[in-house]
């Protein structure tokens, strides 16, 4: 069963414009599944048309993502709200004859998910005058014997991922003011996390500055295609595994003692436990790498997703945070060498210190004047020229993105939260970092390592005795 939104559009809302907030260059669908366990009151709350009743109300105050993306004549973004959107947001339903108990034996293995077919295929993302793709696009599977599993992916350049997790706690929140209302569809205050600016958050100035940023590239020369192919390590599907590990926050606690009982941080000095993670991850996977002789010996580039929003003073909320992935160089012996675990995390922290409002905006000043270049010489596709240089997966680089904060757990439709949840990572050396179930209300002792590796670094990583003293292996894809 597929219901299509589109009939359900309000009248009019809001538009948002977009410029160099680097929003533009996250041209993907990010897919996540939540597994909802057997129980009465899944029964009772979880049913068809409550779920597209609440999704009605809960749209209709977040107009968004009814929208399309817009290319104006200057070849400038938009994304616009037009009620005449054929690609509204889509709500799928099926039944499966797989049980719930099946698909958590085997580590709600986002493979088995998919062989079921619980999911949706992932679009791109591509921004193109040619087509496009909803905003929103969920399917939500019955088991057989009872249980849900809510399959939702968005448009990254509309919604990032904490604003999706968001999306689905306020439609979950909306289902239940619903039912304690008798079915009247009346909307409930949008979190903060959705509230839309009227402009862009980093705006569009004249300045032009002589270089731009280390961690981003331009290419009017190439082709998009061309830059991908460039920029891309060709490697057999079938030579890629992806993996969740589960490490405690005791063991994180640990490692960040660890660096303080080290004597490497100067008075008044720290490291978050963002930065110790990033420190013990890059040496493992670099490690592994190497190891299973995917890479060369030699140094490494780690870096981190970094929200420029602290930093250039802006709220710490809205649709879209602006990203830069913050660099760090190390060493061929600060990589293999694990007494210099502390240095490598402190080294990371220090790394991040150069990120300072002035250097940001001086970023996106350049990003800005670049893409109006590329405009006016005719480069059909300005955005599809820009790319985040740690990307390159031809280089020695590893990424790590710790979204420990996102309300991945927080959507109660009225029969709980989820048990468990499983996103796809695709991209080999890029570390994803969710939180794990929560053992209490806002309070979990895991989090998630989503742990993509070419099939002999993945081999080298799970026979790596550091690895496997602090992580454990959860879930295959």
């Amino acid at each position: 069963m597929r219901v299509d939104m589109g009939e359900y559009l309000p009248k009019e809302a809001v538009s948002r414009r977009i410029t160099g907030d680097t929003q533009f260059m996250f041209q993907f669908y990010k897919p996540c599944f939540q597994f909802y366990k057997p129980g009465d009151l899944v029964n009772r709350y979880m049913t068809r048309d409550n779920l597209k009743q609440s999704l009605i109300v809960a749209l209709h105050e977040c107009p968004l993502l009814l929208g399309r993306f817009k290319i104006h004549d200057d070849l400038s973004l938009s994304l616009e709200y037009d009620p005449n959107n054929t690609n509204t947001p889509t709500l799928e339903f099926q039944a499966t004859d797989l049980t719930y108990s099946e698909l958590e034996t085997r580590g709600f293995a986002y493979s088995l998910a998919r062989q079921y077919k619980m999911d949706l295929p992932i679009p791109d993302g591509t921004i193109s005058r040619d087509f496009d793709q909803p905003m929103l696009m969920v399917k939500v599977t019955y088991f057989t014997g009872g249980g849900v599993a809510l399959f939702a992916m968005t448009n990254h350049v509309a919604f990032d991922g904490n604003a999706m997790f968001s999306f689905i706690a306020h439609w979950a929140r909306c289902n239940q003011q619903m039912l304690v209302q008798q079915r009247q569809q009346q909307s409930i205050e949008l979190p903060p996390d959705l509230k839309v600016y009227d402009t862009s958050l980093i705006s569009n100035t004249n300045n032009e500055p002589a270089e731009g940023p280390v961690e981003i590239s331009v290419d009017a020369t190439k082709t998009p295609t061309e830059i991908i192919t460039s920029i891309t390590r060709m490697v057999a599907r079938s030579n890629i595994c992806a993996n969740v590990f589960s490490i405690k926050t005791s063991s994180l606690s640990k490692l960040k003692q660890q660096v303080a009982d080290s004597g490497i941080l100067d008075q008044g000095e720290w490291v978050s436990s963002n930065n110790v993670l990033a420190s013990f991850i890059a040496q493992r996977i670099a490690q592994a790498n190497m190891e299973g002789q995917v890479y060369e010996v030699g140094s490494w580039k780690i870096f981190q997703a970094l929200d420029m929003r602290r930093p250039l003073n802006l709220p710490l909320h809205g649709l879209g945070s602006p990203i830069i992935l913050a660099e760090c160089h190390a060493s061929y012996s600060e990589i293999t060498t694990p007494n210099d675990f502390p240095l490598l995390a402190k080294r990371i922290r220090q790394s991040i210190d150069r990120y300072t409002g002035e250097y940001l905006q001086s970023s996106m000043d350049w990003m800005n004047a670049s893409y109006r270049k590329l405009a006016e010489n005719g480069v059909r596709e300005p955005w599809r020229h820009f790319w985040f240089t740690a990307m390159n997966t031809n280089t020695r680089s590893v990424g790590i993105s710790c979204m420990t904060k996102i309300p991945i757990y927080d959507a109660d439709f009225g029969a709980g939260c989820p048990q468990m949840a499983r996103s796809f990572n695709p991209r080999p050396n890029y570390i994803i970092v969710f939180p794990g179930p929560p053992t209490s209300a806002n309070s979990y002792d895991s989090l998630h390592l989503y742990v993509t590796l070419e099939r002999p670094a993945m081999e080298a990583l799970k026979s790596d005795p550091l690895w496997s003293s602090l992580c454990s292996l959860i879930s295959e894809f």
